[in-house]
């Protein structure tokens, strides 16, 4: 599950920002690697962080499963489902960087200071759908990063070879695609194509009639709702107006956990939301149970 969006504030202000939707699983927490941490991809051989990495995950055998993080640089990378859609190597390939969807996150921000330097390395990454340590599981990722230049990229790995998918609305959820997505928005809002300025004037225009937003924890309805929102209401004016915009339309697609011991094994509540501000180099973490927002610079560590 998860939703994702990216806001560029008229101060230019960035802000990548995501609920974390997983099964009930070890807890997502904050965690703090400073530059020169080795880590060992369960592929290849070991790594070190070139830059301080601020994010949430999970620590399992003596390694970090990131689901989202920012680097000392000011990029931010954030990993959601895209189940039934991905396409994986089978086995690790010759002159290429293997990974695994687990390991994907901490490549990118290891070594990366910007979006394109992300993009001008992916040719040369092979994604392997190999188990990652006690998991036994291959996930099926799609990537959204964002930089402090504003730049923004979309990594949907439905081919081998890993290309950055167009997405000027900058929300992401799960299956199906963007395309899929883009399609299914225009078909909600009455509109004969999918440019950003036919969506954005009528997105506005469904905000302005009170019209009722989509509703439930599907991704295509939240993909609609989220959507609606950040085309239809005004650009923020500072980085704080964008993270609270963004923290007020990621609220309303929380999937709340099931009480009373009704919550299935499989079933996927929302963890968190996290702000990641490319600018101030801040990570905000925000669990859904307690709602205490805790905020930490990926510049000082301490």
């Amino acid at each position: 599950m998860c939703t994702s969006l990216t806001l560029t504030a008229a101060d230019h202000t960035t802000i990548l920002a995501r609920t974390m939707d997983f099964p009930n699983v070890d807890p997502w927490s904050p965690t703090k690697l400073p530059a020169g941490t080795p880590w060992q991809p369960i592929l290849g051989d070991s790594q070190t962080t070139q830059f301080n990495i601020v994010g949430a995950s999970r620590h399992l055998d003596g390694h970090y499963l990131f689901g989202d993080g920012l680097n000392a640089a000011g990029l931010s990378c954030a990993e959601l489902y895209l189940p039934g859609r991905v396409q994986y190597y089978d086995d690790p390939q010759a002159a290429k960087t293997n990974l695994t969807p687990q390991d994907f996150i901490l490549w990118v921000l290891s070594g990366h200071t910007t979006v394109a330097e992300v993009l001008a390395d992916l040719p040369r990454v092979a994604l392997v759908a190999h188990v990652w340590y006690v998991e036994h599981k291959v996930y099926p990722f799609h990537w959204v990063l964002a930089d402090a230049t504003g730049a923004t990229a979309y990594i949907e790995p439905t081919t081998r070879q890993l290309t950055a998918t167009a997405n000027p609305i900058q929300v992401m959820t799960n299956t199906p695609t963007l395309a899929a997505h883009y399609d299914n928005l225009a078909k909600v809002l009455q509109v004969p194509d999918t440019k950003q300025s036919t969506l954005s004037k009528a997105a506005e225009d469904w905000l302005n009639a009170s019209m009722p937003l989509p509703e439930g924890p599907i991704p295509t309805n939240r993909f609609v709702r989220t959507a609606i929102n950040r085309l239809g209401h005004p650009q923020p004016v500072t980085g704080t107006d964008a993270e609270n915009a963004a923290f007020d339309y990621l609220k309303q697609v929380v999937t709340p956990r099931q009480e009373n011991g009704q919550q299935k094994p499989n079933h996927n509540f929302t963890h968190y939301i996290s702000f990641m501000n490319v600018s101030a180099l801040t990570y905000t973490h925000v669990p859904i149970e307690t709602m205490r927002s805790q905020s930490f610079s990926v510049v000082d560590l301490t």
